[in-house]
């Protein structure tokens, strides 16, 4: 009979650690905004970002701070990769089980992954390389490509080229990078313009070193 009257003193007590535990996990996942308003059994309290902000719950009144890390992860079923929380990865349906997923920073500087979920897309490599440098071989750009692989951090290895693109005040690198299975696959694209995007290499590398392919 003790255990019996015990037991709502129990769920009472525990109840606290667990809503303090749910606020701190919505707060790890807030999306980036420079407001936050936190909802508490449908009383609001809004939030900055690196302030200490009082809340009341229950009996106690807890201290929160929300603050934001310096690199953002992004996931999907199919991949991930790490990013400045500066840019934020933009997700399109294009239809037909296609789906792309891109930065771009002010410079111009790239990053691209296509997810296909009906085809298999290493045999469009080419047809990709020619369609996005078709205009500037028509302009008169130098066009240059070799092989390359990429491995990532699990061993997974994925075949792709290096392409470059030269012309007056333009040095374009991209690298193109294809993975396949039976019916799906990605296609990973990458580019800088070294000429006015220099500073952006460190957001490519940042890029590549932190993708995992999970398809």
């Amino acid at each position: 009979m003790s255990v019996a009257r015990d037991k709502p003193k129990f769920e009472e007590k525990m109840r606290i650690p667990l809503q303090i535990a749910l606020i701190l996990l919505f707060i790890a996942n807030l999306a980036v905004a420079k407001n936050y308003t936190l909802t508490i059994d449908d009383e609001k309290h809004d939030l900055s970002l690196g302030e200490v902000s009082r809340i009341k719950i229950g009996d106690r009144t807890i201290s929160v701070k929300l603050e934001q890390k310096d690199i953002f992860i992004y996931e999907t079923e199919n991949f991930s990769f790490q990013h400045p929380r500066q840019y934020a990865p933009s997700k399109t349906d294009l239809g037909d089980g296609l789906f792309q997923t891109a930065m771009m920073t002010p410079r111009g500087t790239v990053v691209m992954i296509q997810e296909y979920l009906n085809l298999n897309p290493t045999q469009l490599m080419d047809l990709m390389v020619n369609e996005v440098t078709k205009e500037e071989k028509e302009y008169g750009y130098t066009i240059e490509s070799k092989p390359t692989s990429l491995t990532l951090s699990d061993g997974k290895v994925i075949n792709g080229r290096v392409v470059t693109s030269k012309y007056k005040g333009s040095d374009i690198e991209r690298g193109f990078y294809m993975y396949g299975l039976k019916d799906s696959g990605l296609f990973i694209m990458t580019q800088i313009d070294y000429v006015i995007g220099e500073g952006d290499k460190p957001f490519i590398e940042e890029f590549l070193n932190s993708l995992k392919v999970t398809m």
